[in-house]
């Protein structure tokens, strides 16, 4: 590769990392919306459960917050793939970096030889 290249690649993987930094944050807000439904209902239930023992209860209390529970769910694990997501651009543009520092002290050892 050319120092052209490793700019173009350097200059993808911000792009690539600015996406999934704005994904993050989105998912981080969808979590903490899904969160609130899912408390508030949850809490909601509780106040309606019909009489019975607190295993009955709770089976019931689950069951009319399943809802909200699987949106809770799925937002988490959008938040936890968009992470992930966001080290592997990390690591990625890193190991770039660790190239282009390469070429540039190779550059450097063929202008003025070894020291």
């Amino acid at each position: 590769m050319n120092i052209g290249s490793y700019i173009e690649e350097v200059s993808r993987f911000n792009h690539l990392l600015d996406n999934g930094l704005k994904a993050l944050r989105d998912a981080s807000v969808e979590v903490a919306q899904s969160e609130f439904e899912y408390r508030k209902a949850k809490a909601i239930a509780w106040q309606s459960a019909p009489a019975g023992t607190v295993p009955m209860r709770e089976a019931w209390v689950d069951a009319e917050t399943a809802e909200q529970r699987q949106r809770l769910d799925l937002a988490e694990g959008s938040r936890s793939a968009a992470l992930e997501a966001v080290r592997s651009r990390r690591q990625q543009l890193s190991a770039v970096q660790s190239l282009l520092a390469a070429h540039k002290a190779e550059a450097e050892f063929s202008r003025t030889g070894p020291v």
